[in-house]
C-alpha cells in the first residue's frame, strides 16, 4: 500500500475515533478500543469481544474476546494517539513492554489474584472469564492494536506460559490500513498443503472464474480452522453457524464410528480462492500446493464439526472431504463469493433465506435515509441527514468523492459524522426497543445475526415513517448511553443501556412518543429525568445475578435476566405519563365493529338525531361506518374511533343496538 493511502487512512481513523467518542460520550482511547474490537469481531478475527479497561502496577488490558465454543481466548491492549504524521511510531521497547503488561494480567488472572474483585464490575467479569477459560481453550492470543507505525520488522514470536504456547500479534497503522481497505475487509488467508491436494480441473467456463474438484484430508481442514477460526468462513456461513450451532451430531457420529466412509456419507464443502499454485508429482499428477484468499462458502458446519472432533482427540486421519473450489479473479471476489454462498446447498439444508444478507431491507433503509431530512436539533440549527452506513466505509468514500475541501465541508454539514449509524447499530436500536436486551448483550455480531434471521421471517415495511422512527430509536439509545455514563456505575454500561430502554418500552407499552423525538431530535426533560431515575434500578438487577451465577456478563445474556428487569417495580413519573403517545387501538376496534351490521350504525345515527344526544360529528362517523359495512369495506380509523365513542355515549343513555353491541 502506498504511503499516501496509509496517511489517508490515518486521518480518516482519527475522524472515526472522534465521532465514536462523541456518540459514546467517552474519551478517545475508549472510542478507539471499541471501534477496533467491533471491526475485528465483525471480520472474524475475534469472537464475543468486550471492551474493558484495567490498569494496575505492571498490568494493563483494554478488552477480551472469548469464543463461545472454547476455541480461542484473546486479550487486547490498545494504544491510541490522535496523530497522523509519519513520525508517530512504535518501537521494539514499547511493543515488548505492552506485551509484558498483557502477560502480567494473564498471569494474575490464572493465578487467582485478580478474581476476588467486586463481582458487579466488568473487570471482575473479565478476570473470571479469563481464569475459567484459560485451561480449556484451544488457543490464547495477546494482541496489541495501535494507530502508530511499527518499526518492528521481524515477527513477534509466541511465548510459553503455563506450559502452553501463547501467540502475540501486533496490529499497527499499516496493517490496519491494509485490512480496512482490502476488498474482503479481512486479511487474506493463504492455505498451504505441503503434501499436495490431488485435483481435477473442469473446462474454464468464464473468463473470471474456473472450478476445481479436490479431496482434502479431514485433519488438514481441522488444522486450517484451528489456525484461522471463523475468518475461514464466508460471512453468511459464519452467521448461520452462530444461529444454528457449529457441531452437527450426525457428522460427529460418522467421524467417530465410520471415518473411512466420511467421504461417501458427507456432501463436502464449497470454497473459493483468488489464486491457486500447482505442482506436479513424480508420477505426473497435478496437485494443489497453495490457495490464496481461501474462503469456505458452504459446509461451515462440516468444517467446524471436524475441528471439534479433532480437538477432542477423535482420530480423523481416515476421513477425507470433497471440495468444490471456485477460483475467482480478485476484482470479482466481493461480487461472486456471496452469490456462490447463497446458491449453494448442504446436508444441513441451509436455505437461501438462511444465507441472504437481507439486502433488500438494508438497501431500502439506505435509499430513504439518503433523502430524508431531519429537523434542526440542539447540535445542528439546520436540517440534516442521518447517514446509514450499509457497508463499512461508505461515509468515508462519500466524503472523498466530494473532492475539494469546500465541498467536503458542505457534505459534513448535511451529514454530520455523529449521525452515522451501521447495520450493527440498527440491530441494537431495534432489539432494545422490542424488549430483547439479552440478545443485544450477546454482542454486536451475534445480535445482528439474530436480527437478520428475524428479518427473513417478518420484514417490516421500510418507508419514511419507519425511518423516522428508526432515527428516534437511535436518538433514544445514544441519549440513554450518555445518561448512563454520567452515573459512573463502574462497568457494564452497554448492558445497562439496552436493559434500561427495554424496561422503559415495557413499562410504557412502547408509548414513548417517537414522533416527538423525531421532531425535536432530542429527548424531552421529562423523559431524560425518567431514564435517570430508572437506570440505577436496572443496574442493580443486572449486576446482582442469582446464586450460582457469578459472571455478570454471562447473566445479562440470559432471558432470565430480562425477566428480572421486566418485573422491576417502577412507576412512570406523572410528567412522563402526560407525554406518552396514545395507544393505537385500530385493530381491536375493527374487530369489535366487524361483529356488527350496517343497520346497527344507521339506527344509532337516527337515534342520535332524534334525541339530540349525539353531536353532528358523531352522527357523521356512525353514518360513515354504516356505509362502509354495507359495502364490505373496513372503516377509516378516524371514523371508527368517533363511531365507537358515539356508541358508548348512546349506550350510557339507554340505546341498545339490535345485535347487542
Amino acid at each position: 500500500m502506498a504511503e499516501s493511502d496509509v496517511s489517508d487512512y490515518a486521518h480518516g481513523l482519527i475522524e472515526d475515533v472522534r465521532t465514536q467518542a462523541e456518540i459514546e460520550g467517552c474519551d478517545l482511547q475508549e472510542a478507539f478500543t471499541q471501534l477496533m474490537l467491533d471491526q475485528l469481531a465483525a471480520d472474524g478475527h475475534t469472537e464475543d469481544a468486550v471492551a474493558v479497561h484495567f490498569k494496575d502496577h505492571g498490568v494493563e488490558v483494554s478488552g477480551y474476546g472469548a469464543a463461545s465454543d472454547d476455541r480461542s481466548l484473546d486479550l487486547f491492549l490498545t494504544h491510541y494517539s490522535p496523530r497522523a504524521d509519519d513520525d508517530h511510531k512504535i518501537g521494539r521497547v514499547e511493543v515488548d513492554a505492552a506485551f509484558r503488561r498483557l502477560e502480567n494480567f494473564l498471569s494474575r488472572c490464572v493465578g487467582g489474584t485478580l478474581t476476588r474483585r467486586d463481582r458487579s464490575s466488568d473487570v471482575a467479569g473479565m478476570c473470571a472469564t479469563v481464569s475459567e477459560r484459560f485451561g480449556r481453550v484451544e488457543s490464547v492470543r495477546l494482541v496489541l492494536v495501535t494507530n502508530a507505525r511499527s518499526v518492528v520488522r521481524d515477527s513477534i514470536a509466541p511465548m510459553l506460559f503455563e506450559g502452553r504456547h501463547v501467540s502475540r500479534e501486533l496490529w499497527d497503522l499499516r496493517r490496519l490500513a491494509n485490512w480496512s481497505t482490502s476488498g474482503s475487509k479481512a486479511e487474506p488467508i493463504v492455505a498451504e498443503f505441503p503434501e499436495g491436494l490431488p485435483c481435477l480441473a473442469t473446462p474454464r467456463t468464464d473468463e473470471d472464474y474456473s472450478v476445481l474438484l479436490a479431496i482434502v484430508p479431514a485433519s488438514g481442514l481441522a488444522e486450517l480452522y484451528s489456525a484461522h477460526g471463523a475468518r475461514l468462513l464466508e460471512l453468511n456461513v459464519r452467521s448461520f453457524l452462530q444461529v444454528r450451532g457449529a457441531v452437527n451430531r450426525g457428522i460427529l457420529d460418522t467421524l467417530k464410528s465410520n471415518p473411512e466412509r466420511f467421504l461417501a456419507y458427507n456432501n463436502g464443502i464449497a470454497a473459493t480462492a483468488s489464486k491457486v499454485e500447482f505442482d506436479d508429482t513424480a508420477s505426473g499428477q497435478r496437485v494443489i500446493r497453495r490457495l490464496h484468499n481461501l474462503q469456505i462458502v458452504n459446509g461451515g458446519q462440516t468444517t467446524a464439526t471436524i475441528h471439534h472432533a479433532h480437538r477432542n482427540k477423535v482420530d480423523v486421519g481416515a476421513a477425507h472431504v470433497q471440495m468444490k473450489l471456485t477460483v475467482v479473479s480478485p476484482d470479482r471476489l466481493d461480487d461472486i463469493v456471496p452469490q456462490i454462498s447463497a446458491y449453494s446447498n448442504t446436508q444441513n439444508r441451509v436455505t437461501a433465506s438462511d444465507l441472504k444478507a437481507n439486502s433488500a431491507f438494508h438497501v431500502d433503509v439506505e435509499r430513504i435515509m439518503r433523502t430524508l431530512w431531519a429537523p434542526p436539533s440542539p447540535a445542528h440549527p439546520h436540517d440534516t441527514h442521518w447517514f446509514y452506513e450499509r457497508a463499512r466505509g461508505q461515509y468515508a468514500n462519500a466524503l472523498t468523492r466530494e473532492g475539494t475541501p469546500a465541498r467536503q465541508k458542505v457534505f459534513k454539514a448535511a451529514n454530520p459524522s455523529a449521525q452515522k449509524f451501521t447495520k450493527s447499530d440498527l440491530a441494537k436500536f431495534e432489539h432494545s426497543w422490542s424488549m430483547e436486551p439479552h440478545l443485544v448483550s450477546l454482542g454486536a455480531e451475534k445480535n445482528f445475526t439474530l436480527f437478520s434471521q428475524r428479518l427473513d421471517e417478518q420484514q417490516p415495511v421500510v418507508d419514511k415513517q419507519y425511518c423516522r422512527h428508526l432515527v428516534a430509536k437511535a436518538i433514544l439509545f445514544r441519549k440513554v448511553d450518555k445518561l448512563v455514563a454520567r452515573q459512573n456505575f463502574g462497568g457494564y454500561k452497554a448492558n445497562i443501556v439496552t436493559y434500561t430502554i427495554a424496561k422503559l418500552a415495557h413499562a410504557t407499552s412502547q408509548r414513548v412518543d417517537l414522533d416527538r423525538i423525531w421532531r425535536n431530535q432530542d429527548l424531552t426533560p421529562a423523559l431524560q429525568d425518567a431514564i435517570t431515575d430508572l437506570c440505577p434500578l436496572v443496574q442493580k438487577v443486572i449486576t446482582s445475578p442469582p446464586e450460582g451465577r457469578t459472571n455478570v456478563g454471562e447473566w445479562t445474556k440470559r432471558p432470565e435476566c430480562w425477566t428480572a428487569v421486566r418485573e422491576l417495580d417502577w412507576v412512570i413519573p406523572p410528567q412522563l405519563e402526560t407525554e406518552l403517545a396514545d395507544v393505537d387501538t385500530y385493530g381491536d376496534d375493527l374487530q369489535l365493529v366487524r361483529g356488527t351490521t350496517g343497520a346497527d350504525w344507521s339506527d344509532l345515527t337516527a337515534w342520535g338525531a332524534a334525541t339530540g344526544i349525539l353531536s353532528p360529528e358523531q352522527r357523521q362517523s356512525a353514518t360513515e361506518v354504516a356505509q362502509a359495512l354495507h359495502q364490505g369495506w373496513d372503516p377509516a380509523g378516524k371514523h371508527l374511533r368517533g363511531a365507537l365513542e358515539a356508541m358508548r355515549n348512546a349506550r350510557r343513555h339507554g340505546f341498545r343496538p339490535v345485535n347487542g353491541f
